[in-house]
């Protein structure tokens, strides 16, 4: 699964980085990265170490793993996004209730707030059978 977002590099970074001195194959990291793997999966899988990995993200791009991996992760939330939000409109009910709640932040409970005074509630005996 590859992604066609790219992530900025300044000219200096490209030209310090050699792409084929890599230990690893940038595109399986990237795919790695859009199934939220992470650092120990992802050095695992590619044969290498972790600190290894984090460094080479860090000399080519400049950031850390943890932003180089949340860049990577964005399209799959895009897609898991846009998939629910079709179900929903095609009548899938119990994804409709969930992409309410967590995109438009509906609540089944409206939470009531509390005053601290003291009422007085009188009950008559006319009010005990209602």
């Amino acid at each position: 699964m590859r992604s066609n977002y790219k992530v900025k590099m300044t000219d200096n970074q490209q030209k310090e980085y050699d792409i084929a001195a890599s230990p690893f194959d940038w595109g399986k990291l990237d795919g790695l990265l859009a199934l939220k793997s992470n650092a120990v999966v992802c050095s695992e899988l590619l044969g290498v170490c972790k600190t290894t990995l984090k460094d080479h993200i860090k000399k080519r791009y400049g950031i850390s793993f943890t932003e180089y991996a949340d860049i990577k992760l964005s399209p799959t939330r895009v897609r898991l996004v846009q998939k629910a939000l079709k179900m929903a409109e095609n009548g899938d009910r119990v994804m409709l209730i969930f992409c309410l709640k967590n995109l438009c932040h509906w609540a089944d409970k409206q939470e009531l707030t509390t005053i601290n005074e003291n009422i007085n509630i009188n009950v008559d005996k006319d009010d005990i059978n209602l």
